[in-house]
């Protein structure tokens, strides 16, 4: 698969950066899990979420992409050149399609739910590993590529070491 908004070498590095990227607050209090299970081997809850979560991921990014075409081309008529366009679209956004208000909801939603049904249901599952290596381990590196542009995971930590 060729990426389409980046390179191989930075989709890969984003891919590797997300997944230890919730380990730098293990000494905050938050729960790591530092080695969550394949899909096939997840819970039946997990499974089912991931489905959800999968279905609800495909809306809201098919509309994403949507916006990133209408402002690349928007941004190309007013700035005259197509390249302008994309540096600016980028500069502006630079999560590219998935800085997107209603797609960042959704990573965030699931990742709570694969938290607080962690709490649940065993063997727990990583958040960052139900979002982003179940979609990989699936093989949807179109998917994987758009995720991979996220700087940060979109939650942070309550007093108590718990996801918010």
């Amino acid at each position: 698969m060729t990426p389409k908004y980046m390179t191989e070498e930075g989709m890969n590095d984003g891919i590797a950066r997300l997944l230890v990227a919730p380990r730098d607050l293990a000494l905050s209090g938050a729960t790591v899990v530092y080695l969550s299970p394949a899909r096939g081997e997840a819970s039946a809850a997990h499974r089912a979420l991931f489905a959800k979560y999968r279905k609800e991921l495909k809306k809201v990014l098919d509309e994403a992409i949507e916006w990133w075409a209408y402002r690349n081309e928007s941004l190309e008529e007013e700035l005259g050149s197509a390249k302008q366009a994309r540096v600016a679209n980028w500069a502006e956004f630079p999560a590219g399609p998935v800085s997107d208000p209603n797609t960042v909801a959704v990573i965030r939603k699931y990742w709570l739910a694969c938290a607080e049904l962690n709490a649940k249901e065993a063997p727990p599952v990583g958040p960052e590993s139900f979002l982003l290596q179940w979609v990989v381990d699936e093989g949807d590196m179109a998917t994987a590529e758009l995720l991979s542009a996220m700087p940060y995971w979109p939650v942070g930590l309550d007093g108590a070491g718990r996801w918010t």
